[in-house]
């Protein structure tokens, strides 16, 4: 005679293995994937060109440097030397970009600096200033550096005082750029373009004595 047999479980096993359950199904869960952070763009600024168009120029503008004075205020003729000193000539430079070019909003054209013309050589041939220039459509200025003091020997006559006007001539060159914009990461390319006003050299300086008697 078979005996059939049953199994009781009381309600806290029941309890207990529902809770184990979650446990495992909790614990067994993938966590969540935070979306990761695109990193910022970066441009670089290549294949940059300087060149006429029949509209550019070349203009000269003469420039007053700071005016010296000696003077003798003795009753014989005196000898004297002046040092005379540059240090006020700048460089400078200024693009203006056509309003045409389509750039990303994140691009911001006076991060990049180039370098610019120091001298024309007709046709589109020019050399080129060592520091490179913000591409700014603000002026900008550097030291000029391309003069050395001179010491002048000046005979002032007795009782009297010269003064010494000095002036030089500037060259300032107004041509046309191109250049290129480029996206480092995706190898985007777009067309920048404008003017670059600045000077390209200082010549031709000046010297002007006036004598006047001292009271």
């Amino acid at each position: 005679m078979l005996t059939q047999l049953r199994k009781h479980y009381s309600p806290s096993f029941w309890a207990l293995n529902v809770a184990l359950a979650i446990g495992v199904s909790a614990c067994s869960s993938p966590d969540k994937l935070e979306p990761q952070a695109t990193p910022p763009a970066q441009y670089e600024l290549t294949d940059v060109r300087y060149f006429l168009k029949p509209t550019d120029r070349v203009d000269t503008v003469t420039v007053k440097l700071k005016e010296l004075s000696v003077q003798n205020l003795s009753n014989t003729l005196s000898t004297q030397q002046v040092e005379s000193s540059f240090d006020e000539l700048v460089r400078t430079s200024q693009f203006e970009v056509d309003q045409v070019n389509t750039l990303p909003k994140e691009v911001k054209l006076d991060k990049f600096a180039v370098r610019v013309p120091q001298n024309w050589y007709g046709q589109n041939l020019f050399d080129y200033y060592a520091e490179p220039f913000p591409l700014s459509p603000d002026p900008q200025q550097k030291p000029y550096g391309g003069y050395k003091n001179q010491v002048m020997t000046i005979r002032v006559p007795a009782k009297s005082k010269i003064n010494i006007n000095r002036q030089i001539d500037a060259y300032y060159l107004t041509c046309s750029f191109e250049g290129t914009i480029q996206n480092k990461t995706t190898g985007q390319r777009y067309p920048l373009t404008g003017k670059w006003t600045g000077l390209l050299r200082y010549n031709n300086t000046l010297i002007d004595l006036k004598q006047s008697p001292l009271p």
